[in-house]
């Protein structure tokens, strides 16, 4: 049997076919065609004995990898029963051949764990709640700068253009490059678009209904929980394995709130170092970057907790570019080798990381996760952060009933 020329999985290596142990050629795994199998439950398998129209050779694979085989029994059938109902795709694109209106799902960058998990709670709720309602692109990386994530937001409304019903970005750079295009050919304000993470500019345009909802995190009190979480485990106590932070919905409904405010207008560090009189220890503080809004906000929340602590040293450094894993690498063995007392760490990439996380280890230095996390995860003390499945979870609910009422 021939290699079946589906579109690649986006967890594989793009554009990469994938030897089937079991003889049968080479799976392409689709974005578009076959659905649920972006679906988390898939995500561990390596290999999936997959050929349309032999549904047991997943069933196979399924079995073989010691998961249920009720449940992924239910989603190799309605895996089926779309292919049936949606037709072919078209190759690469993740889009419909057809002219369907429906909805964009624009992605961030391949390894932000975090933003992943977002990708995945929008596309499995979508699916599995709301399956009337089409996904028409579901494959595009905005890029990790605004120059990039502009581009592409381009590229998809030339190429939808008034058959986008509705866009979700997730995260800000995406969502403002997003918000410029959509702009730049009058689809602001028609296109449904939910963001993720706020700026200036998005909160504006949320209070005169443009855009129609910021999924929220809290950054300040992400910051000031990995530190406070990393104090706690250096004095020896006892730290929850997950220790989450919260996410919320904005809409132009509930804005107002003073809950939702200072979300949408979080704390930015202010610059004015803290310095203790005598330092007991010493905190590596090392997010993805050090420029974006989002990372200031962060470091407002580590600093608050340093001063209320009053004998922590709090040093902060990330690297120059959020897509410079070396980078990262280099500052995280940087204060490995300077012999801080623990490293708070929000990796850029969810396996990269893992080698330098386990030299601190090794030094008996502890490493707490914020905001992104390791894949696997044995080694760090604990996870600071969003729950950003629910985050994306709750950005289809709301997408889904934007869309009910505009019709």
């Amino acid at each position: 049997m021939s290699c079946t020329q589906f579109t690649q999985w986006s967890l594989f290596e793009k554009d990469r076919c994938f030897e089937n142990p079991l003889g049968i050629g080479c799976i392409r795994f689709p974005t578009g065609s076959l659905q649920i199998f972006r679906w988390s439950a898939v995500r561990s398998f390596q290999w999936l004995y997959c050929a349309v129209g032999n549904p047991w050779l997943v069933i196979t694979g399924f079995v073989a990898n010691g998961e249920s085989l009720m449940r992924r029994l239910v989603l190799v059938l309605m895996s089926i029963s779309l292919f049936v109902s949606s037709g072919c795709r078209d190759q690469g694109t993740g889009t419909t051949d057809g002219q369907s209106s429906g909805v964009i799902l624009l992605r961030y960058s391949p390894g932000s764990e975090s933003t992943e998990q977002r990708e995945q709670g929008f596309l499995e709720t979508m699916l599995s709640e709301y399956p009337e309602i089409e996904v028409i692109s579901e494959n595009q990386y905005a890029g990790v700068n605004a120059a990039s994530a502009l581009e592409k937001s381009q590229q998809l409304v030339l190429k939808f253009g008034d058959r986008i019903e509705g866009v979700f970005a997730v995260n800000e750079s995406s969502a403002d490059g997003m918000f410029t295009a959509l702009q730049e050919h009058g689809l602001l304000g028609q296109v449904q678009l939910i963001g993720f993470d706020p700026n200036e500019r998005m909160v504006q345009a949320l209070g005169e209904g443009k855009i129609k909802g910021i999924v929220l995190q809290d950054p300040v009190k992400m910051g000031y929980l990995a530190v406070m979480k990393m104090y706690d485990h250096l004095e020896g106590n006892s730290v929850d394995a997950r220790v989450p932070t919260g996410e919320f919905v904005a809409t132009p409904e509930n804005m107002a709130d003073e809950s939702m405010q200072k979300l949408l207008k979080p704390e930015q560090y202010s610059g004015a170092d803290f310095e203790p009189a005598e330092a007991k220890y010493n905190i590596a503080v090392i997010p993805k970057g050090t420029t974006h809004e989002f990372w200031q906000s962060v470091h407002a929340g580590a600093h608050q907790a340093a001063q209320e602590l009053g004998n922590v040293r709090l040093h902060w450094k990330g690297p120059i570019r959020e897509d410079d894993a070396d980078g990262q690498i280099d500052v995280v063995r940087d204060f490995i080798t300077k012999g801080v007392d623990g490293i708070c760490l929000a990796p850029l990439d969810s396996q990269a990381l893992l080698g330098a996380v386990q030299e601190a280890h090794t030094e008996g230095i502890p490493t707490i996760v914020f905001d992104s996390n390791l894949v696997p995860n044995e080694v760090q003390v604990s996870y600071v952060a969003t729950d950003n499945y629910q985050g994306g979870a709750k950005a289809a609910h709301q997408m889904a009933e934007l869309l009910k009422g505009s019709k």
